[in-house]
């Protein structure tokens, strides 16, 4: 199953690591264009020699956006595909008959057979929602027209803010600024993880979402590994055994416990 992991990688050091243990699919967020994880520039990915290099683009655009990412993108070499969450970034990939599987991928949407059978006619493959159960997870990929990516490994995002939120903060209570923070709702006690950039704020579950038990579903495409915030000792250790107990800083998210949120199955 080590062949099936798409893995965002959080820094170039640890590339060998990945491939020592059978990675051949790799994410790179692209600089200016993604909020949330460790970024690079399209210059340092077009140097990296891996086989399948994707570029994950998960901002949402505006029109100026997409027409500086349209001439990035003419400087592709050796891009597998885009992994987006903004639409116009399908639509403007289809005008320009760009030669690259595109998939989509919004984090709490695709949530249901019938939105994610709608974009596989349109697009490679689909991101499912980490916010589903075992049970959806199952029916959604044994209904699904085209093989699908699942969540494996990793923080769950739980939001996403245009807004700068920590500096923000920091700035009206005279704090020192950090992009990354550990916060705590002084009510309920749950912990988020917090990723700021120049584009946004994203909120992480405060534990690690481990999704081993979906290994034995079909009709897959990749099992997503976010390596974002994660100790890389960790994360080598369940690489390393993909079946092996779960750890106290993990979980398995929503899988035994429904969301009350999502547009279910009619």
């Amino acid at each position: 199953m080590i062949s099936k992991v798409m893995l965002v990688v959080d820094n170039l050091d640890y590339l060998n690591d990945y491939r020592k243990v059978g990675i051949t699919t790799f994410l790179f967020p692209l600089k200016e264009f993604s909020v949330g994880y460790d970024d690079y520039s399209l210059e340092e990915i077009n140097e990296i020699g891996v086989s399948n290099k994707y570029l994950l683009i998960n901002r949402v655009l505006d029109c100026k956006d997409i027409d500086k990412l349209k001439n990035l993108l003419s400087e592709l070499k050796g891009i597998k595909g885009l992994v987006f969450e903004d639409i116009g970034v399908y639509q403007f990939a289809k005008q320009l008959g760009l030669d690259l599987e595109l998939i989509l991928f919004q984090n709490h949407f695709n949530c249901n057979t019938e939105s994610i059978n709608f974009w596989l006619e349109r697009v490679n493959s689909v991101v499912v929602s980490n916010e589903l159960t075992f049970e959806e997870l199952k029916n959604i990929t044994t209904r699904a027209k085209s093989p699908l990516v699942l969540h494996l490994y990793g923080y769950n995002q739980v939001m996403y803010s245009r807004r700068k939120l920590i500096t923000n903060y920091c700035e009206e209570f005279k704090l020192v600024n950090r992009n990354r923070r550990i916060i705590e709702d002084v009510s309920s006690h749950v912990r988020f993880r917090v990723f700021e950039n120049d584009y946004g704020t994203v909120m992480y579950s405060d534990k690690v979402f481990n999704g081993k038990r979906l290994l034995g579903l079909n009709n897959i495409k990749y099992f997503f590994v976010n390596t974002t915030l994660i100790d890389h000792y960790r994360l080598m250790k369940f690489l390393n055994n993909l079946n092996g107990s779960y750890g106290d800083f993990e979980d398995d998210g929503f899988l035994d416990k429904e969301t009350i949120y999502k547009l279910k199955e009619r």
